[in-house]
Order: C-alpha cells, then structure tokens, then sequence
C-alpha cells in the first residue's frame, strides 16, 4: 500500500493526517462560505481532496479494509 505502513510510528502519522485534513478542508469551507465564494466547482475540489487523502491513510490505519476477506456462503451439497 503506502511507503513505511508496516513502521510503528505510521498509524499515529495517519490520524494526524486525517484529523488535520478533516479541519483544514472544514477550515476552507467556512472560510469560503464567508466570502460567499463556495460554489459548485469549489465543493467538487473539496470533496476530491478528501477523498485523495483520506482514503489511503484509512488503509494504513485498517488494513483489512483492503484485503477484502471474503467469507463463503455454506451451501449444502
């Protein structure tokens, strides 16, 4: 996945980073909102940066969330 997940120190990095995307994106909205400048195209970029950033450092906080354990229905013969 990422460079350095399996390190002891990446999951504290990936809260943090999460955390402060969360308060500078809710930071960017407010702030734009103010100056009545959040449009369409301006909450389309917000939501890409979330998604850009987020995501990743969900994996490195849980990664089962990408191995995708698949449990088999039992069935009867």
């Amino acid at each position: 996945m990422l460079p350095n997940d399996d390190k002891p120190w990446a999951k504290g990095v990936a809260r943090t980073v999460i955390c402060l995307t969360i308060v500078a994106l809710a930071c960017l909205t407010y702030y734009l909102q103010s100056r009545d400048m959040l449009h369409i195209s301006e909450i389309v970029g917000i939501v890409l940066l979330f998604l850009t950033i987020v995501p990743p450092n969900l994996a490195v906080l849980y990664p089962w969330l990408l191995t995708g354990k698949h449990t088999q229905a039992k069935t009867r013969p």
